[in-house]
C-alpha cells in the first residue's frame, strides 16, 4: 500500500470516528475508567498529569468494570486452568487415538507457550477496555518479530484511543492503523539513522529531539497478490500475505523498511455492536446516565454534609463589631449575641440516600453484579450453583460468542500457526496428515454451556431404560458408544484417560471369547454330567454301552 494512500485512509477513518464516539469514550474514562485513556498517554511527562483532579464522587462503576472483567477472564480464559482444546472435525479421526493425543498434546503446548508468555496480562487489559469502552484491541507476535526462530509469543493490549481499523465484507479486521507520538530520538532507536528522513536527523541534535513528539501512523493490510500464499513455509517479508509500515504523518515518508505478516496479528473485541457501526458498545455506555447522575446526587449530598458541618451564620448589622471570626479559639465583640443565629440547611440526607441507593443498584445490575457476586451466605447448594451459572450464560453468552470469533479463535490459530512454523508442535502420526480442525472452550462457562447437553443425554438414557420395561424395542434406539464418547468430549475429558476404537473392539473381542470358552466348557460339563448319569442307569438296567449311545442319538457304537 502506497505511503499517501496510508495517510488519505487514515485520516478518512479518524474523520468519521471524531464526535459522538469519542465524546462518550471521554466521559467512560472519565467518570469508569480514571488513569486510563488519553489521561496521561498524551502528555509529554507525568508531571504534567493532574493527579488531584476530582471528576469520581461514586466509585460504583469503578470497581463493577473491574468485577465483571475479573469474572470474564476468570469463565473464559482462566490463568489457572486450560481453557481450550483442539478437536478433529472428521469424527472418523476423532475415534483414532493415536491422533487425539497428538491433538492433545498439541493444544497442551500451546496453552504452555501462551502461560509463557505476558497473554495473562494482556488480556486482562483487553477485557478491561471491553467492559468499559466497548471495544477491545489485542496483537500477537512471536517474540523478535521472527517466526522461524522460536524465542515464545507477545501480546499488547492498545489503547482503543490510538486505533483505527476498516472491515471485511465479514465484519472481521480488513486493515489496521495505530497513531504513534514518537521523538526524534525514539524514531532513531527504532529504524536506525538510515531508516529515518532528514528533517528528523537534523532534530536529534536538537534541545528539544527528546521531547518533541511527531504523528506516526503504523498499518497492516493486506496484499490481495499474495492472499494465496502457503504460510506453512518460510516466506520473505514481502511476499507475506499482510504487510506493515510505519510513516511519518507529515509528508507520509517511510520509517524504516517495510515488513510482513503471516497472519493479521491484531485482533478487535466488541462487547456488542449495533448495525452500521464498527465500534461496540459496552455495559458502561449503557449504564452511563446513571453513572452521572449518581456522581452528581454524591457530590450534591458531600456539599450539604459540609453545610451541616460547617453552617451558615446569619447576624444582624447592628449586632457586629467588625467582621466575625468563626475559627476556633477566636474572639467575636458583639452588640447583640440574639442577632446572631445558625442557619439550619434542612437536608434530606434519608431521601437522597434511597435514590443514591437505587442508581448504584441500577449500575450494578448493568455490570452483572446481582449475578456475579455470592449472595450474603457463601455456602450455596450444587442446584443453585447450577442456576447461578446457567443465568450467567444466558446474560454473557452473547458476549462471548462474539469474543469466541473476534479475538479467541484467530488468536488460538495464530498461535498454532507461529508455533507450526518455528517447530515447536509434535511430529503428526505416521500416516496422518493435518485435517480440519474446530476450536473447543472449555473454561468454566463454557463448559456450563455444553453440561446441559451432556445432563439432557443422561435424562434421555434413564427415561429409555425405565420404558424398557414394557418397550423393550426403546433401547434399540441408544448408540452407547457414541453417547458416552460424546458427554466425555462435553466434559472436557482428556484423550490420554480414554481407550481407542480398535483397542476398545479388542478387548470386547477377548472378552467375547473367553465368554465363548466358559460356555462350552459349562456345556461340556453338562454333557458329561448327563452321560455319566445315563451310563449309571443303563449299568443298574443291564442295558449295553452301544444301546446306550443310541438312545443318547449316537451312530458309532465304538465312539
Amino acid at each position: 500500500m502506497k505511503n499517501l494512500e496510508i495517510k488519505k485512509r487514515f485520516n478518512a477513518l479518524e474523520l468519521e470516528r471524531r464526535g459522538s464516539v469519542e465524546q462518550l469514550w471521554d466521559l467512560i474514562e472519565r467518570f469508569c475508567l480514571p488513569f486510563r485513556g488519553d489521561f496521561y498517554q498524551s502528555l509529554n511527562s507525568e508531571h504534567e498529569v493532574d493527579w488531584h483532579r476530582r471528576d469520581i464522587y461514586d466509585a460504583t462503576a469503578v470497581f463493577a468494570i473491574q468485577s465483571l472483567a475479573a469474572s470474564l477472564q476468570g469463565n473464559l480464559t482462566s490463568p489457572s486452568q486450560k481453557w481450550f482444546d483442539l478437536r478433529f472435525r472428521d469424527p472418523e479421526i476423532q475415534e483414532n487415538d493415536k491422533a487425539m493425543e497428538w491433538l492433545e498434546e498439541t493444544s497442551d503446548r500451546i496453552h504452555e507457550a501462551l502461560q509463557d508468555s505476558n497473554f495473562n496480562i494482556e488480556i486482562a487489559e483487553s477485557y478491561i477496555d471491553l467492559v468499559g469502552f466497548g471495544t477491545t484491541v489485542l496483537t500477537e507476535e512471536s517474540v523478535g518479530n521472527d517466526d522461524l526462530v522460536w524465542e515464545g509469543l507477545n501480546f499488547q493490549a492498545l489503547p482503543v484511543r490510538e486505533m483505527f481499523f476498516e472491515e471485511d465484507h465479514k465484519k472481521g479486521v480488513y486493515a489496521m492503523f495505530r497513531r504513534l507520538q514518537m521523538t526524534a530520538i525514539q524514531m532513531l532507536s527504532q529504524f536506525g539513522e538510515e531508516g529515518i528522513p532528514k528533517s528528523i536527523k537534523d532534530q536529534v541534535e536538537a534541545n528539544d529531539a527528546a521531547t518533541r513528539r511527531h504523528i506516526v501512523i503504523f498499518a497492516i493490510y493486506p496484499r490481495e497478490d499474495k492472499k494465496n500464499a502457503d504460510v506453512s513455509k518460510p516466506l520473505s517479508a514481502k511476499e507475506r500475505p499482510f504487510g506493515h509500515k510505519y510513516i511519518l504523518y507529515t509528508g507520509a515518508k517511510t520509517l524504516g523498511e517495510e515488513g510482513g505478516y503471516y497472519e493479521m496479528p491484531a485482533f478487535v473485541g466488541r462487547w456488542r455492536k449495533v448495525a452500521g457501526s464498527r465500534w461496540g458498545h459496552s455495559p458502561a455506555s449503557v449504564a452511563l446516565a446513571d453513572i452521572l447522575t449518581a456522581n452528581q446526587m454524591v457530590e450534591a449530598m458531600l456539599e450539604a454534609a459540609s453545610k451541616n458541618i460547617d453552617p451558615t451564620t446569619f447576624a444582624n448589622e447592628t449586632a457586629l463589631i467588625g467582621d466575625l471570626d468563626l475559627d476556633r479559639g477566636s474572639l467575636n465583640i458583639v452588640n447583640d449575641i440574639d442577632g446572631i443565629r445558625i442557619h439550619e440547611a434542612g437536608s434530606r440526607f434519608d431521601s437522597s440516600v434511597f435514590h443514591l441507593e437505587r442508581l448504584q443498584d441500577a449500575i450494578r445490575q448493568a455490570f452483572y453484579q446481582d449475578q456475579l457476586e455470592l449472595k450474603d451466605s457463601p455456602a450455596m447448594t450444587a442446584t443453585e450453583v447450577n442456576a447461578r451459572m446457567e443465568m450467567i450464560q444466558r446474560l454473557i453468552g452473547p458476549t462471548f460468542g462474539r469474543l469466541q470469533s473476534d479475538i479467541l479463535d484467530p488468536l488460538i490459530q495464530r498461535s498454532f500457526n507461529i508455533m507450526y512454523r518455528a517447530g515447536q508442535l509434535p511430529d503428526l502420526p505416521e500416516g496422518m496428515e493435518i485435517a480440519e480442525m474446530d476450536i473447543e472452550y472449555t473454561g468454566p462457562l463454557p463448559r456450563a454451556q455444553r453440561m446441559e447437553t451432556a445432563q439432557a443425554i443422561d435424562r434421555w438414557v434413564m427415561g429409555l431404560a425405565a420404558s424398557a420395561d414394557i418397550f423393550p424395542e426403546a433401547l434399540d434406539l441408544i448408540d452407547l458408544d457414541r453417547a458416552e464418547l460424546y458427554k466425555a468430549r462435553l466434559m472436557g475429558v482428556p484423550a490420554v484417560a480414554m481407550r481407542g476404537k480398535d483397542e476398545v473392539q479388542k478387548i470386547r473381542d477377548e472378552r467375547k471369547a473367553a465368554q465363548q470358552r466358559q460356555q462350552a466348557v459349562a456345556e461340556a460339563g453338562a454333557a458329561g454330567e448327563a452321560a455319566k448319569s445315563v451310563g449309571e442307569g443303563a449299568e443298574a438296567s443291564g442295558i449295553e454301552p452301544a444301546e446306550v449311545l443310541q438312545l443318547a442319538g449316537g451312530t458309532d457304537a465304538n465312539a
